[in-house]
């Protein structure tokens, strides 16, 4: 951690935001622009100017921004003050929440006023936090605010968005620093080495920072153990126990293994749903043991079925319902399964209730499928299908899954939301990703 906090520690970032009459480079003109710079993981300092941009503010912008003809009838014009701007910003690494809008659009302004165009290096925060929570469906600043706890108070004011971006900024740098960043250039492409939802560890890693990991976990989450060539040498799904922790402890040490992988995910169910497929590879000889400690772990008062009574069918049966709707490990984000085809391929991932339209979309169009016979049922292993039935029967009993008949949305739209939003209220998202992250 020594080692990344002095990779990123002497950088030196100026976050700034811009705001325009409208988004057009040739015709439209900055009427606000904030600046704020970060050094030594500090905001040492910060400026904002009203800029008079010799047009007419449209009323809509007016409106979005609240900057209004009079705030900049006296402010002064761009050429007034860019050289200031340009002087605070020197060569310092260029920090927007949409750098493919801020930093063209300045740019354009530099060649109309015939100064040379940004030599910088520059981040988008927008675009970092597609990287690093890529499960995340909103990635406003507003919605960052909220979820990380940033004051931003004036959204569209720019003085208050260059604020709120260099707390995000801030955030992730921190991020980069406890996933133990070892490269510069990660920080301008970060895919696939530093998601928010998941860790990875190599065997020459020391099992006592892997078990401190483990004991650090507040989520559900899906353990991966491979060894060479990737080939799956044990995989769990788990929900934050002793005896799960043992189990993998012990097969990290009997086991010739290169890599482990754990994974966030949201409700217990989530993780069984998208472990089935990881069942399957597991060496046949596993497949008892792990279905064994399953019911045992998870089910401890039902009796797990001997060999010969387990069962290929859905046990749920016919009235149990055509949908499965639960948390997502990501607040204000749900996700609905149809009952026949529990799996990742047949999921929905939405936002409530922004997504009500895409809701009933995907619930009218999975329905007509499933009346048709054409919607394609997940195999599960009959070991494991069991256990996700009786399992799934429990849940629904305690009041954790929201489960409906395919007509009850297409009867009354009304009453069926009525219904999920009285769910919903009952079973708020315990968790606190992305602020808590592994």
């Amino acid at each position: 951690m020594s080692e990344a906090f002095e990779l990123i520690k002497n950088l030196e970032f100026c976050v700034f935001d811009l705001e325009t009459t409208g988004g057009n480079h040739k015709s439209d003109k900055i009427i606000e622009i904030g600046l704020v710079k970060i050094r030594n993981f500090e905001v040492i300092a910060q400026k904002n100017y009203l800029i008079k941009p010799e047009i007419r503010i449209p009323e809509f912008i007016q409106k979005l921004t609240s900057i209004k003809e009079d705030d900049v009838k006296d402010s002064p014009i761009i050429e007034d003050v860019i050289d200031e701007i340009l002087e605070f910003m020197g060569d310092s690494i260029l920090v927007a929440h949409n750098t493919s809008f801020d930093v063209p659009f300045f740019n354009s302004v530099l060649k109309r006023l015939k100064k040379p165009i940004l030599k910088n290096k520059s981040l988008c925060t927008n675009l970092m936090t597609k990287y690093l929570i890529p499960n995340l469906m909103n990635s406003n600043l507003n919605y960052m605010s909220k979820i990380f706890g940033i004051q931003h108070k004036k959204a569209h004011r720019a003085l208050d968005d260059a604020l709120a971006t260099a707390d995000l900024l801030l955030i992730y740098l921190r991020i980069y620093i406890d996933k133990g960043i070892t490269k510069i250039n990660h920080l301008y492409y970060p895919r696939g080495r530093y998601e928010l939802d998941r860790a990875n560890f190599k065997s020459e890693d020391k099992i006592e920072d892997i078990k401190e990991k483990f004991e650090s976990l507040k989520t559900p989450h899906i353990v991966t153990i491979k060894g060479e060539n990737g080939v799956i040498l044990f995989a769990l799904p788990c929900n934050n126990t002793a005896a799960e922790r043992e189990l993998i402890y012990s097969k990290l040490e009997s086991l010739d293994w290169k890599n482990l992988t754990i994974k966030l995910v949201g409700p217990f169910l989530e993780a069984l749903i998208n472990y089935s497929s990881l069942f399957n590879k597991v060496d046949s000889s596993d497949r008892g043991e792990i279905t064994r400690f399953l019911w045992k772990e998870h089910l401890p008062s039902e009796k797990p079925p001997l060999k010969d009574d387990i069962r290929g069918d859905n046990l749920l049966g016919n009235n149990f319902g055509d949908f499965i709707i639960i948390n997502n490990l990501v607040p204000e984000q749900y996700i609905i399964y149809p009952v026949n085809s529990l799996s990742q391929k047949s999921e929905l991932v939405f936002r409530y209730p922004g997504h009500k339209k895409k809701l009933i979309q995907y619930i009218n169009s999975k329905s007509n499928k499933l009346s048709n016979n054409k919607l394609k049922k997940t195999f599960f292993n009959p070991l494991f299908k069991q256990f996700l039935d009786i399992y799934i029967l429990n849940e629904k009993e305690a009041g954790n899954l929201f489960v409906f008949k395919k007509s009850l949305p297409a009867k009354n739209q009304e009453n069926f939301f009525q219904q999920m939003e009285a769910f919903l209220k009952e079973n708020p998202n315990p968790h606190s990703y992305p602020k808590y992250y592994i």
